[in-house]
């Protein structure tokens, strides 16, 4: 079976929703986190903003000005990838352990929405995940 990267994102996107509503946090942080990642290459090559671009630039003058650009960068990704980032990665042999929280997946899945939509994909679960989002305010604070 041959499918696009667009279709990929969208089913990665759409399954990440289902697993979430289920309450299956780790996988759908999986799943959310490879859609972004895929969604976000998609909108820079067709000149769409890209969620973590966004979300660095509003964030840009919380971090320390004495810094570098680049380390400053690096600062803010770390802290918006790293939930998915330790989900996916056993790099450091002294990190034997993971939190799976919520709000990790909620994350990627909030990332992944706006470009998937800005980039004419259709994935499962939109209608449920935006009903939950209204549902539960709280889970944003």
């Amino acid at each position: 079976m041959r499918i696009t990267k667009l279709e990929v994102a969208s089913h990665q996107l759409g399954v990440a929703i289902r697993l979430f509503l289920d309450g299956d946090y780790l996988a759908s942080l999986t799943l959310a986190g490879a859609a972004e990642e895929i969604l976000g290459r998609l909108s820079e090559r067709t000149g769409k903003p890209v969620a973590i671009e966004s979300i660095i630039d509003f964030h840009w003058e919380d971090t320390d000005q004495a810094s570098s650009d680049e380390h400053r960068r690096k600062i803010l990704l770390d802290i918006l990838n790293g939930p998915r980032n330790q989900a996916k990665h056993a790099n450091d042999p002294d990190e034997t352990h993971f939190n799976v929280e919520q709000i990790f997946p909620l994350q990627m899945i909030m990332r992944a929405m706006p470009m998937a939509r800005r980039l004419g994909a259709e994935f499962a679960n939109e209608a449920e995940m935006v009903r939950w989002i209204r549902v539960h305010p709280a889970a944003f604070e």
